[in-house]
């Protein structure tokens, strides 16, 4: 898909940064980043230590009833560890592309995306090969009109994961956001896998429904780790349903500092 220079332009603006502080990070090993995939990581950041996790943009791409829509959203989300179970999260996106094209005319549109704050919570359990966390979030219509929900979202999520040996693992996701008096369920079970190295793979599915809203998307990503504590990842999800977005997908990069 072609973008134009002031996408890539930006992209670069946002790794650039992201490199050079990479540079006077403390060495240490990085725990599980929440980028990429549909679900989030069934791990906290340890205490006192921090994480910047960002899409380099991600993309959403749809064609239907006539329209011809792509957005691109720089989402960012910031974590830090507060305890040895507990940390917090502050997500948004300061910058967001909307191009749509009906009846031989051209829109964009260009603005913030909303904000929100989460808490993540990953109890010790019994069996080291069983892992779990949840997330509470609130998010705030902070966004600019072609981008934000609204209303405020109220959102809770879970993640739990079974190690299987040998870097595979098989996690199941389940979240509903609360908004305007509507629950929104979202469902995806993903596998992960070791590819060469440092570089690793997954494959995952996703169903979203209520609220009006019905979709199921495939796909599946990698993540190259680069000296223990930045990330690199590139993901595709291809919609299978009608009213589903024909595809969504993105690069992004994560920096963990301890």
């Amino acid at each position: 898909m072609k973008r134009d220079k002031y996408t890539i332009r930006s992209a670069c603006m946002l790794l650039t940064p992201a490199l050079l502080l990479c540079a006077n990070c403390v060495q240490a090993d990085a725990p599980a980043f929440d980028r990429p995939g549909i679900s989030f990581a069934t791990s906290v950041l340890p205490a006192g230590s921090f994480d910047w996790e960002q899409g380099l943009p991600d993309l959403e791409h749809d064609n239907a009833d006539g329209v011809r829509s792509t957005s691109y959203s720089a989402d960012t989300t910031f974590r830090v560890g507060l305890t040895s179970t507990l940390e917090v999260q502050l997500a948004g996106s300061l910058w967001n592309r909307l191009h749509q094209h009906a009846g031989g005319v051209s829109f964009h549109d260009d603005g913030g995306g909303d904000t929100k704050l989460a808490l993540k919570w990953a109890p010790s359990l019994a069996s080291k090969d069983i892992t779990l966390a949840v997330l509470g979030s609130v998010t705030a219509a902070t966004g600019s009109a072609a981008f934000t929900n609204g209303r405020p979202i109220v959102s809770l999520g879970a993640t739990v994961a079974h190690d299987l040996g040998g870097g595979r693992s098989l996690a199941f996701y389940a979240n509903v956001d609360r908004s305007g008096g509507e629950d929104t369920w979202t469902l995806s079970p993903n596998f992960g896998f070791p590819i060469s190295g440092n570089l690793d793979g997954y494959v995952e599915a996703g169903h979203t429904f209520g609220g009006g809203q019905s979709s199921t998307v495939a796909g599946g990503g990698l993540t190259w780790l680069l000296h223990d504590r930045v990330q690199f990842d590139l993901y595709g999800l291809r919609g299978l349903t009608p009213r589903s977005p024909d595809v969504q997908a993105g690069f992004g990069v994560s920096v963990f500092w301890k």
